[in-house]
């Protein structure tokens, strides 16, 4: 179905490609970012917008701290720039390299940057913290251990863990992996870290053991996964295919995924809804899909809705389980209810 005027909240229109999409905690505000560099602060209910700095070449993250009081956004000019939730500018962080992944400690107010081969953790107002400089390649995607603890940053050859608290604050630990891991998840539990790969494999390491395990069989890369708020599914997608893994009892070991292929082109971005209800990806042939989150391993999914347009969805977040954001292509960001 199209998006028309029964579904169709609002909707506003960036200067290019929308490249990121954030929701605060409070649900009342988002941003969105383009690959023009324009970045705005918007409101959730009619998508009134304050425009924030650009980013020179295109922004490319984004996160809200845990407590929504802050709020970050990096791009393609190395610069990482944090805000207030109102959008006043705190403070300008320069780093070397394009800001690939921003991602806020569950825990403490303190913000992981993970930018060239380099990973730096500052806390609230722009301080430095922890420099774990010269990583064992270009850093591809940061994730946070469940209690705060731990940061780490995925890249080509594994990732690597980093204590920031406690009497081993600044060591090291190494989860190696002879390949390129793209996106990086920890399960809401902390039992697991999971990792995309290009070698077209869902690569899990439980924590804090090492102990390792493989999900294969795609046919591409894996560049979008993420689990349901409580951690019993993750979603993987690959190229136009969606498959859903059971986390329950001991994990995935053994079982085949939930699977649906509603989509004619590449999976662009996949996301939960708060009460986990609801996943919604989004594709290069411009369908958006809600689906309902699987009861059981190895079942059909059968799309709850679906929501059509010409041009490709970018991105994809929701406000709550009746209000999705879609981002497109051409630099629309709408908000549909559904």
């Amino acid at each position: 179905m199209k998006i028309d005027a029964a579904t169709l909240r609002w909707r506003v229109v960036l200067e290019d490609y929308v490249s990121v999409l954030e929701v605060a905690p409070n649900s009342v505000q988002a941003v969105a970012g383009s690959l023009a560099g324009d970045v705005v602060l918007l409101s959730t209910s009619d998508g009134s917008s304050e425009a924030l700095h650009p980013h020179d070449m295109g922004a490319l993250s984004a996160a809200w701290s845990s407590d929504g009081r802050r709020l970050a956004v990096g791009g393609q000019d190395g610069v990482v720039r944090l805000y207030s939730e109102e959008g006043s500018p705190i403070e300008v962080i320069q780093v070397s390299g394009w800001v690939t992944a921003l991602a806020w400690s569950p825990a403490e107010t303190m913000l992981a940057i993970g930018a060239g081969r380099s990973l730096k953790v500052v806390n609230e107002d722009g301080l430095e913290l922890h420099d774990f400089d010269e990583q064992i390649s270009t850093v591809t995607d940061v994730a946070w251990s469940s209690d705060g603890t731990r940061v780490g940053a995925a890249a080509y050859g594994g990732i690597s863990w980093h204590d920031v608290a406690g009497p081993r604050s600044g060591r090291r630990r190494r989860f190696d992996w002879k390949g390129s891991l793209l996106a990086l998840a920890v399960s809401p539990d902390g039992k697991w870290a999971c990792a995309g790969a290009q070698d077209s494999t869902v690569h899990l390491w439980k924590l804090w053991s090492g102990r390792e395990l493989s999900m294969g069989g795609y046919a591409s890369k894996i560049e979008r996964l993420a689990f349901r708020p409580d951690g019993r599914w993750l979603a993987v997608a690959c190229l136009s295919d969606l498959t859903v893994w059971d986390f329950g009892k001991r994990g995935p070991a053994g079982t085949t995924p939930a699977a649906s292929s509603g989509h004619e082109k590449h999976i662009e971005d996949l996301a939960w809804a708060p009460s986990g209800q609801w996943l919604a990806t989004g594709g290069g042939d411009g369908r958006t899909i809600v689906w309902p989150s699987p009861n059981k391993a190895g079942e059909d999914l059968i799309p709850a809705r679906i929501f059509e347009s010409e041009v490709p969805t970018s991105r994809l977040r929701w406000v709550t389980d009746e209000n999705l954001l879609i981002a497109r292509a051409d630099g629309e960001v709408s908000s549909s209810a559904l």
